[in-house]
């Protein structure tokens, strides 16, 4: 997440909401249906190099947000192996939108 966060009432009830309006309530990699309390809002350039502009937000599914390839994202993976949202074996499923 970009250094600077907004405040979280901003980030859930006008940023979240916005962002996935715009990407028509699917996630931008698998284009499963979401409900708006389900979906993940994910900075496509993160860290310190990102943004909270809208045009860097994006929809995803919980399991797409974990397995997206960016080292902020590690922190997810045990718990998402924990919760059998991915399998142990989910290199294999990661995904980078620069090679595909």
């Amino acid at each position: 997440m970009p250094k600077i966060r907004p405040p979280r009432e901003t980030w859930f009830k006008i940023i979240r909401p916005i962002v996935w309006k715009r990407d028509g309530g699917v996630c931008c990699n698998c284009g499963v249906q979401l409900l708006l309390y389900e979906c993940h809002i994910d900075h496509i350039i993160s860290g310190v190099k990102g943004s909270n502009k809208l045009q860097n937000l994006r929809t995803l599914c919980k399991k797409c947000h974990v397995l997206r390839l960016d080292h902020n994202h590690r922190g997810m993976i045990q718990a998402a192996i924990k919760n059998e949202l991915i399998p142990p074996n989910w290199r294999n499923m990661v995904w980078d939108e620069d090679k595909e």
